[in-house]
């Protein structure tokens, strides 16, 4: 049985998983309600001695966090962020 089905497969979800959550990342946050905290949100937390962590960057994707820590406070995102590259770049 070839592989060249499976490899096919693999590059969909890569191309599928990489619109949504890099290059729709505006509209996929949008659509799943996600919205950047006012300057009024991040004063009350302070206030209440919270601790904001960013698990995004504002500049970044989900893919691309552009964060120091991309597991921080997120499960299992730094697992797959590990396995998505390295699918990446066996099928590069």
């Amino acid at each position: 049985m070839s592989s060249a089905p499976h490899l096919q497969k693999a590059r969909e979800f890569l191309e599928a998983f990489e619109q949504v959550f890099d290059k729709d990342w505006p509209y996929t946050k949008m659509m799943l309600g996600i919205h950047k905290e006012t300057e009024q949100q991040k004063k009350a937390a302070a206030e209440f001695g919270m601790e904001i962590i960013p698990i995004i960057a504002e500049s970044g994707t989900f893919i691309h966090p552009d964060v120091d820590d991309e597991a921080e406070d997120w499960g299992h995102r730094g697992q797959l962020l590990n396995a998505y590259r390295e699918l990446k770049k066996s099928l590069s």
